[in-house]
Parts: C-alpha cells; structure tokens; sequence
C-alpha cells in the first residue's frame, strides 16, 4: 500500500541556498513540518481504523526520515492483515484456524466465516487513506508556514 503525495518546497530550498543558517534551519523546519503532519494522520488512521481486539489500532505508527532537499513521512501498520482492512479482499478460502478468534468473539462457527469469505471476500474499511485526505489541506498549510518560520528566525539574529 503505498500512497504518496509531495509537496513543493522549492521557494524553500532556494532560501536555503542564501545563507548558511538557512541551510541548516531549512531541512530542520521541513523535518518538523513532516512530524506534525504525520502525527495528525496517524491520529486520524487510529480513529478511523476499525477495532476489534484493538490490535491493528494500536499498530498504528509514523515514522520520518531526513532526505535530501526535505524530509519522507509514513504512517502505516506491520500487522499482516492491515493492508486488507484497508482495501478489502476478493473472494478466497482463508486459513480457518486464522478466523477462530474472531468467530469465537463473535460466536459464529469459523468454516462459515471462511465460506462467506470465499463467496464474496471481505469489504474494505479503510482507515489509512481517509486519515491522509482528511489532513492534505493542513499538511500543505503546515508546509506554507515553513518559509515563515525560516525567515522569521533568520530576522531574530
């Protein structure tokens, strides 16, 4: 599941190139755009995501990396199953022994929860995606405010 989107942060980068402190405030100001930003989708995703033991709301993360010219963000899981909530599946037989805990919480036999999902698969309950577009307009705010904020430290020298 990989859905990116990019901001322009060329202004920027020019910015940077203009002085020395600016070189080094620039990607520092980017990086903390990026974790602001990231930390509200990631917020969103939890709230969106559906629960049933909590697992996959809880495995919920970000993570921001430093790059050239800016900074990556990433809000994801790394529980298995988090990619078909978030798109649902085509129908197929599932491992059984996969649906027993959420049959028994749910006081269904298991082989039908298979059966059912090999006739029609699993909806997507997406939770990833909505977060993200709930929050493009503010992320691309926060990253405006960046050439404020580089500029307004510049002048406070």
């Amino acid at each position: 599941m990989s859905d990116a989107f990019s901001v322009d942060v060329s202004e920027v980068l020019r910015l940077a190139q203009g002085s020395r402190a600016a070189a080094t405030l620039v990607p520092q100001e980017l990086a903390r755009a990026m974790e602001r930003s990231v930390v509200k989708v990631e917020a969103d995703a939890k709230t969106l995501a559906p629960v049933d033991t909590g697992n996959l709301r809880r495995s919920i993360t970000h993570d921001v990396a430093a790059q050239a010219g800016g900074a990556v963000g990433k809000v994801g899981t790394n529980v298995p199953y988090g990619r078909y909530v978030e798109e649902g599946t085509s129908a197929h037989w599932p491992p059984v022994s996969a649906l027993a805990g959420w049959a028994a919480r749910h006081g269904i036999e298991p082989f039908l929860v298979a059966r059912a999902i090999s006739r029609r698969g699993t909806k997507a309950r997406p939770y990833l995606r909505p977060a993200l577009a709930k929050n493009l307009s503010a992320i691309d705010a926060e990253f405006k405010q960046v050439a404020v904020r580089v500029l307004a430290k510049l002048g406070g020298r």
